[in-house]
């Protein structure tokens, strides 16, 4: 599956050296689908960019939101382009350009009807994680974060849907990402919306995706990750991940990656 399929990300700020990894791996799994990125004005290399095949998006901020963060702001921006679109996708990515790498083309796997949502590690709880508390109770509350302080954390970085999926998915992001009020490192409170919404309000043909397979988030992972005789990462069931999550957060998958696909600083 690729000729229907599209891929939505957000690069603001970024130089192409950040992004060569993510786009070069793509480029490797023979992905034929759509990618589309939307960039901010000090996003820099975007001839390269394009030069992938794929599309670049000078963002522009919807009329009420210029108080958003980015990690917030890019559900408007990937709903309104999915609204505007003539054209309807099998599959829908949405996910992290800066620490994302693709093992294979990404909608090579068996990715199940609906919204799929992945799952960190068992370990990795939402009360347990400073941040993802703070999100919640920063912007949802005390009582909501009592309600989900037990639960695994899922991480908003990559989720896949059908299209009508995809459509429900950022409608009902979109709506509780408002009214927002800024605070001290709330810059992420978006993952913080997307566990509340999974874990008590789960939208019909939602999947939840152990960590592993077909993605693998590493920043709850203990220690680096394990690898095959060609250098790509195997989740501990010794599968192959489709897409590698997080990977600057171990350091020396992280040289080996940067060593590979970026190139000097642009």
């Amino acid at each position: 599956m690729n000729a229907d399929t599209l891929i939505l990300g957000l690069a603001a700020g970024y130089h192409y050296g950040d992004m060569r990894p993510f786009l070069a791996s793509l480029e490797d799994s023979e992905y034929t689908g759509q990618c589309v990125l939307f960039v901010s004005e000090t996003t820099r290399g975007l001839e390269q960019v394009r030069a992938h095949g794929t599309t670049v998006i000078p963002l522009n901020r919807p009329a009420g939101l210029d108080h958003l963060p980015y990690n917030a702001l890019r559900y408007f921006l990937y709903k309104d382009y999915l609204k505007a679109t003539a054209r309807r996708f099998e599959r829908i990515l949405i996910t992290d350009v800066r620490d994302v790498v693709f093992q294979a083309a990404p909608f090579s796997c068996d990715w199940p009807e609906g919204i799929n949502c992945m799952l960190e590690d068992p370990g990795a709880t939402i009360g347990g994680c400073p941040h993802n508390a703070r999100w919640i109770n920063g912007h949802q509350g005390e009582a909501t974060l009592a309600r989900v302080a037990d639960r695994r954390v899922s991480c908003s970085g990559t989720t896949v849907a059908d299209h009508d999926g995809m459509a429900r998915y950022l409608d009902a992001m979109t709506r509780r990402l408002l009214p927002f009020t800024p605070g001290l490192a709330m810059a992420g409170y978006d993952q913080g919306v997307h566990n509340v919404l999974i874990h008590t309000d789960p939208l019909p043909g939602m999947t939840l995706h152990d960590n592993g397979f077909p993605v693998l988030t590493l920043g709850a992972t203990h220690g680096e990750p394990a690898t095959d005789a060609h250098g790509l990462v195997l989740d501990r069931q010794g599968r192959r991940p489709v897409l590698i999550h997080q990977y600057d957060r171990k350091p020396a998958l992280f040289a080996r990656i940067r060593a590979r696909l970026a190139p000097r600083r642009a």
